[in-house]
């Protein structure tokens, strides 16, 4: 017996549907490997729609580097410095798809554009003020800006090669407690 899937009508729901299904076939090989008709596919929507809705796959990849834009912009307005970093470093499933496909991106040797696009929509210059909020005299801002590079190192290091650090290093804790020692770590960095 056949299962009928609800495809997305209306705009809206058709725009969300070809996103998610975007990110998740960019976060798993990278926009270079995905085609537009598998994306449409994917999302359960005619291939035609993603022309009409966006046009080229750049601008797909655009709009979508504008969602997390937003989402990363209204959970900053939320968070202190710490807890921002507590969410880059993971295992957030919010963070994830967006940290994979930034490395991808970067660590590709193509010319396509994508790195600016991720650069254009950036949105972690935001971190050194929260750094500076939390600290009772205000914040030297080339300080504050530097403290967040030495962290963002940190947590985006350990997010991208977690497992290859763990095996090289013979970390055989168990994974709660291995993130916790991490997150310690971290703190000592984030703290003003």
């Amino acid at each position: 017996m056949a299962t009928d899937v609800k495809r997305p009508t209306g705009r809206d729901e058709i725009l969300d549907a070809l996103l998610d299904a975007a990110e998740r076939l960019f976060a798993a090989a990278g926009p270079g490997d995905v085609s537009l008709r598998a994306i449409a596919n994917d999302a359960g929507v005619n291939y035609g729609l993603v022309h009409r809705h966006f046009g080229t796959k750049d601008a797909l990849f655009d709009r979508l580097l504008q969602r997390y834009a937003d989402r990363w912009t209204a959970r900053l307005e939320v968070l202190d410095y710490q807890a921002a970093f507590d969410e880059l470093l993971g295992p957030g499933p919010e963070t994830g798809p967006y940290l994979r496909l930034l490395a991808w991106t970067l660590l590709s040797d193509r010319q396509d554009g994508h790195a600016r696009a991720h650069i254009e929509h950036a949105t972690l210059d935001q971190l050194p003020a929260l750094r500076g909020a939390a600290e009772p005299d205000g914040a030297d801002p080339d300080g504050a800006a530097i403290a967040t590079a030495a962290a963002l190192a940190f947590a985006f290091g350990w997010r991208f090669f977690n497992p290859f650090i763990r095996d090289a290093l013979h970390l055989d804790l168990d994974d709660d407690e291995l993130q916790a020692t991490m997150r310690q770590h971290l703190h000592r960095l984030t703290s003003p």
